[in-house]
């Protein structure tokens, strides 16, 4: 699945790790906007999309795709397969 992938994007990826603040940034105060949303439980994942089709991976390195596979077409139909 990462053969037509560049090697820096092949699992694991470093993904960033969330960091509790006293307070949320006003809607202004970032370049470009921000939106939010609270993570209450769950995953945090990194999807690979290639040529070859689409897995998903856990900070971990654990392949998560059998898991998905809702996510795995969404992001196949959604996302270009990276060149």
């Amino acid at each position: 699945m990462t053969e037509d992938v560049p090697p820096a994007l092949h699992p694991p990826v470093s993904l960033a790790l969330a960091k509790a603040v006293d307070a949320i940034p006003t809607e202004g105060a970032l370049p470009g906007g921000a939106l939010y949303e609270p993570k209450w439980d769950g995953y945090r994942a990194c999807a690979l999309v290639g040529a070859g089709g689409v897995s998903l991976w856990s900070r971990q390195g654990k392949e998560l795709s059998k898991y998905f596979p809702e996510l795995l077409e969404a992001l196949a139909g959604q996302v270009p397969p990276v060149i």
